[in-house]
């Protein structure tokens, strides 16, 4: 299986962390409350160990986004969060007089709208700091069914980087996760223009 070094995967970690910070400011504005974003260490699985490695025994019902990106190299990057903190998240973001069915209904609408504005952030630092130019799809919501299931196939070979993504919104911890699923060769293309990232930071 492919790998990251310890150097590569520190410096991508830093720059999501970039990303999530120009997400959380992007949010802010658009709530007019601070919200908080922090990335935490990445790890590298195979697209069919996700769901184990991600979601758990006791995950059952989760919302996710995806967006596609092309360009210097091609992934498919997914926002996901537990289903009641999805409906956290949005209830958050709409009026406070919204009863629960009312925020139900405006979840897909609000978390492609949030899913746009962190996935974007995220991949538009890496491609900024990287010199490369990558182009997203529109973002596509789904719920914690068949369809969403099959992103990870139990025969797919594509890898998988997870970032556990923590949101601070309304003094409460909402723990989503990021994952960026990539083909072995866009895979090493993500890893080549990040060595000539860190030649010319004179790090490698």
């Amino acid at each position: 299986m492919c790998e990251l070094s310890d150097l590569q995967r520190d410096a991508l970690c830093e720059l999501f962390n970039l990303g999530v910070g120009r997400a959380a400011h992007s949010l802010s504005q658009m709530v007019q409350d601070e919200i908080q974003l922090m990335a935490p260490v990445i790890d590298l699985v195979r697209a069919c160990e996700v769901m184990q490695a991600l979601l758990g025994a006791d995950f059952k019902e989760f919302s996710l986004v995806t967006i596609d990106f092309s360009g210097s190299f091609m992934a498919k990057a997914i926002l996901i969060f537990p289903e009641r903190n999805a409906l956290a998240i949005v209830g958050s973001l709409l009026a406070p007089d919204l009863t629960p069915e009312e925020v139900s209904e405006f979840e897909q609408e609000a978390m492609c709208e949030i899913g746009n504005v962190i996935l974007n952030a995220c991949m538009s630092a890496v491609a900024d700091e990287f010199g490369i130019t990558l182009f997203g799809s529109l973002p596509e919501h789904y719920f914690s069914d068949t369809q969403a299931m099959r992103l990870f196939a139990e025969d797919d070979e594509r890898l998988v980087l997870l970032l556990r993504i923590q949101l601070v919104i309304d003094q409460r911890r909402i723990q989503g996760q990021l994952v960026l699923l990539l083909s072995i060769d866009s895979f090493q293309a993500l890893c080549n223009h990040l060595d000539t990232y860190l030649t010319r930071l004179g790090i490698a």
